[in-house]
């Protein structure tokens, strides 16, 4: 799937990885790494199900956003599209 991103600043953050791991720690990078390139190999959103990252569709205010686990309590929270794009809303500690 094709990938875009909600701001520029997330933007920024998912694609220049030396800013990514300021912002984001080692190991929370890695992973965000890893979930984007999830993202980019998944033809459709239920082939994420079975890939690693814990992906799941969210309910109640979130509909229509699925996230994918990054470490404990944060998420990187995505939102697909008719077009088979899929729009990167968020990195967030939701919980």
């Amino acid at each position: 799937m094709e990938l875009w991103y909600a701001t520029s600043e997330l933007e920024r953050q998912c694609t220049d990885s030396r800013y990514m791991q300021r912002k984001l720690g080692a190991e929370r990078s890695k992973r965000l790494r890893l979930r984007l390139d999830d993202l980019i190999a998944a033809v459709s959103m239920a082939d994420l199900l079975v890939m690693a990252g814990k992906w799941e569709e969210l309910k109640a205010d979130r509909a229509g956003q699925w996230s994918g686990r990054l470490s404990g309590n944060w998420r990187l929270i995505v939102e697909p599209e008719a077009s088979g794009m899929v729009l990167v809303v968020e990195i967030v500690d939701y919980h």
